[in-house]
């Protein structure tokens, strides 16, 4: 019984300490990202649970003032339905690690509107 509860925390480690790297796979950490300018098309693919190019054209959208100067509608249009919306927020998933299902980290768009549908501000949750 207690090699039981040595082996699931050993086995948590294990899967933990992943030490894989895939192409794809963020590198924010390391600083190794390279920057792509926006394209709708790479914004909105989905390989599995993942967006792969989101996180390498996020500033592309945050700092682009044109960005900035759309309405609501025109947003859903350039990026698509938003992951999730709430109360005035528009929500779009940039990434996210995992211990197999178990969310560690997410970083997340978020882009506030205004009582007319136009940006307040945009910005980036960790």
């Amino acid at each position: 019984m207690q090699r039981i509860f040595l082996i699931i925390p050993m086995l948590l480690i294990v899967l933990a300490c992943n030490t894989e790297k895939n192409e794809n796979s963020r590198s924010v950490y390391h600083g190794t990202m390279a920057e792509i300018s926006f394209d709708q098309t790479k914004w909105m693919t989905k390989e599995g649970l993942d967006y792969p190019y989101r996180d390498k054209m996020l500033n592309s959208i945050v700092y682009n003032d044109t960005v900035r100067a759309l309405n609501k509608d025109e947003i859903l249009d350039l990026l698509g339905e938003s992951d999730r919306s709430n109360d005035g927020y528009l929500y779009y998933m940039i990434s996210q690690r995992r211990l197999g299902f178990w969310p560690l980290h997410t970083k997340t768009l978020v882009i506030k509107l205004t009582g007319d549908s136009t940006i307040d501000w945009i910005k980036i949750h960790e």
